[in-house]
Protein backbone atom coordinates (compact mmCIF):
# COMPACT_ATOMS: atom_id res chain seq x y z
CA UNK A 1 0.00 0.00 0.00
CA UNK A 2 1.43 3.36 -0.98
CA UNK A 3 1.33 6.41 1.24
CA UNK A 4 -1.35 8.94 0.36
CA UNK A 5 0.05 12.41 -0.20
CA UNK A 6 -1.67 15.07 1.90
CA UNK A 7 -2.47 17.14 -1.20
CA UNK A 8 -3.82 14.23 -3.24
CA UNK A 9 -7.53 13.65 -3.72
CA UNK A 10 -8.92 11.66 -0.79
CA UNK A 11 -9.49 7.98 -1.66
CA UNK A 12 -12.90 8.04 0.06
CA UNK A 13 -14.36 9.69 -3.04
CA UNK A 14 -15.36 13.01 -1.48
CA UNK A 15 -13.38 14.99 -4.06
CA UNK A 16 -11.55 16.88 -1.31
CA UNK A 17 -7.84 16.84 -0.69
CA UNK A 18 -6.79 14.10 1.72
CA UNK A 19 -5.58 16.69 4.30
CA UNK A 20 -9.05 18.31 4.33
CA UNK A 21 -10.97 15.04 4.52
CA UNK A 22 -9.84 11.77 6.11
CA UNK A 23 -6.23 12.45 7.15
CA UNK A 24 -6.98 13.56 10.75
CA UNK A 25 -9.33 10.61 11.31
CA UNK A 26 -6.74 8.13 10.02
CA UNK A 27 -4.02 9.69 12.17
CA UNK A 28 -6.21 9.33 15.26
CA UNK A 29 -6.90 5.68 14.35
CA UNK A 30 -3.17 5.05 13.86
CA UNK A 31 -2.39 6.54 17.29
CA UNK A 32 -5.12 4.46 18.93
CA UNK A 33 -3.90 1.30 17.21
CA UNK A 34 -0.32 2.04 18.25
CA UNK A 35 -1.42 2.55 21.85
CA UNK A 36 -3.39 -0.72 21.76
CA UNK A 37 -0.42 -2.60 20.26
CA UNK A 38 1.87 -1.26 22.97
CA UNK A 39 -0.48 -2.01 25.85
CA UNK A 40 1.15 -4.42 28.24
CA UNK A 41 4.62 -4.09 26.72
CA UNK A 42 7.51 -3.17 28.92
CA UNK A 43 8.32 0.44 28.18
CA UNK A 44 10.37 3.19 29.68
CA UNK A 45 8.43 5.26 32.15
CA UNK A 46 8.58 9.04 32.17
CA UNK A 47 10.70 8.84 35.32
CA UNK A 48 13.18 6.47 33.65
CA UNK A 49 13.46 8.80 30.65
CA UNK A 50 13.98 11.75 33.00
CA UNK A 51 16.84 9.89 34.73
CA UNK A 52 18.39 9.03 31.37
CA UNK A 53 18.15 12.65 30.21
CA UNK A 54 19.76 13.86 33.44
CA UNK A 55 22.70 11.47 32.95
CA UNK A 56 23.45 12.70 29.42
CA UNK A 57 26.09 15.40 29.04
CA UNK A 58 24.51 18.66 27.83
CA UNK A 59 26.25 21.85 26.74
CA UNK A 60 23.49 23.99 28.23
CA UNK A 61 20.84 23.40 30.86
CA UNK A 62 18.25 24.75 28.39
CA UNK A 63 19.06 21.84 26.04
CA UNK A 64 18.32 19.35 28.85
CA UNK A 65 15.04 21.16 29.54
CA UNK A 66 14.14 20.93 25.85
CA UNK A 67 14.72 17.16 25.98
CA UNK A 68 12.34 16.93 28.95
CA UNK A 69 9.83 19.04 27.02
CA UNK A 70 10.02 16.56 24.13
CA UNK A 71 9.22 13.66 26.45
CA UNK A 72 6.31 15.52 28.01
CA UNK A 73 4.84 16.61 24.67
CA UNK A 74 5.28 13.26 22.91
CA UNK A 75 4.20 11.04 25.80
CA UNK A 76 0.98 9.17 25.12
CA UNK A 77 1.03 9.89 21.38
CA UNK A 78 4.20 8.01 20.45
CA UNK A 79 5.77 4.71 21.29
CA UNK A 80 8.41 5.24 24.01
CA UNK A 81 11.12 3.94 21.66
CA UNK A 82 10.31 6.81 19.27
CA UNK A 83 10.51 9.29 22.15
CA UNK A 84 13.94 7.94 23.10
CA UNK A 85 15.07 8.39 19.48
CA UNK A 86 13.70 11.94 19.48
CA UNK A 87 15.68 12.79 22.62
CA UNK A 88 18.80 11.26 21.11
CA UNK A 89 18.34 13.25 17.88
CA UNK A 90 17.98 16.42 19.93
CA UNK A 91 21.03 15.53 22.04
CA UNK A 92 23.21 15.00 18.96
CA UNK A 93 22.06 18.24 17.36
CA UNK A 94 22.38 20.33 20.53
CA UNK A 95 25.79 18.83 21.31
CA UNK A 96 27.29 19.43 17.87
CA UNK A 97 25.90 22.87 17.07
CA UNK A 98 25.93 26.29 18.65
CA UNK A 99 22.39 27.38 19.31
CA UNK A 100 21.46 31.01 19.71
CA UNK A 101 20.01 31.80 23.12
CA UNK A 102 17.32 33.88 21.41
CA UNK A 103 15.82 30.93 19.52
CA UNK A 104 12.78 29.34 21.14
CA UNK A 105 13.65 25.77 21.99
CA UNK A 106 10.01 24.86 21.38
CA UNK A 107 10.70 25.35 17.68
CA UNK A 108 13.46 22.73 17.74
CA UNK A 109 11.35 20.35 19.83
CA UNK A 110 8.54 20.67 17.30
CA UNK A 111 10.97 20.03 14.45
CA UNK A 112 12.39 16.94 16.16
CA UNK A 113 8.87 15.61 16.77
CA UNK A 114 7.99 16.26 13.13
CA UNK A 115 11.14 14.41 11.99
CA UNK A 116 10.19 11.42 14.14
CA UNK A 117 6.63 11.53 12.84
CA UNK A 118 7.86 11.48 9.25
CA UNK A 119 10.50 8.83 9.92
CA UNK A 120 7.86 6.52 11.40
CA UNK A 121 5.23 7.37 8.77
CA UNK A 122 2.75 8.76 11.32
CA UNK A 123 1.50 11.53 9.00
CA UNK A 124 1.20 14.28 11.62
CA UNK A 125 1.02 17.69 10.01
CA UNK A 126 3.42 20.54 10.59
CA UNK A 127 0.42 22.67 11.48
CA UNK A 128 -0.79 20.35 14.25
CA UNK A 129 2.67 19.89 15.74
CA UNK A 130 3.42 23.63 15.54
CA UNK A 131 0.17 24.40 17.37
CA UNK A 132 1.07 21.89 20.08
CA UNK A 133 4.33 23.79 20.78
CA UNK A 134 2.86 27.27 20.33
CA UNK A 135 4.89 28.18 17.25
CA UNK A 136 4.04 28.88 13.62
CA UNK A 137 4.20 26.16 10.95
CA UNK A 138 6.69 28.39 9.09
CA UNK A 139 9.04 28.35 12.09
CA UNK A 140 8.69 24.59 12.39
CA UNK A 141 9.49 24.23 8.69
CA UNK A 142 12.61 26.39 9.07
CA UNK A 143 13.90 24.37 12.03
CA UNK A 144 13.04 21.12 10.26
CA UNK A 145 15.20 22.19 7.30
CA UNK A 146 18.08 23.02 9.68
CA UNK A 147 17.84 19.64 11.40
CA UNK A 148 17.55 17.77 8.10
CA UNK A 149 20.58 19.57 6.63
CA UNK A 150 22.58 18.86 9.81
CA UNK A 151 21.85 15.13 9.74
CA UNK A 152 22.36 14.84 5.98
CA UNK A 153 25.80 16.43 6.39
CA UNK A 154 26.53 14.19 9.35
CA UNK A 155 25.56 11.10 7.32
CA UNK A 156 27.70 12.22 4.37
CA UNK A 157 30.68 12.69 6.69
CA UNK A 158 30.11 9.25 8.18
CA UNK A 159 30.07 7.69 4.70
CA UNK A 160 33.37 9.43 3.85
CA UNK A 161 34.88 8.20 7.11
CA UNK A 162 33.63 4.68 6.41
CA UNK A 163 35.30 4.68 2.97
CA UNK A 164 38.68 5.47 4.56
CA UNK A 165 38.49 2.67 7.10
CA UNK A 166 40.32 -0.53 6.21
CA UNK A 167 38.21 -3.58 5.59
CA UNK A 168 38.79 -6.28 8.17
CA UNK A 169 38.76 -9.81 6.76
Amino acid sequence: MSKIGRNEICPCGSGLKYKRCCMEKEQAETRQQSAANNAGKTTLSTEEMAKWISKLQWKREADREAASMLVKQMEGEYDPSIIVRAVWVWHCYADETTLSASVKLESFCAAVEFLMSEAHDLQNTQKSIAAKYGISPTTLSKRNKELTAFFEERAANAEETDKRLPVMA
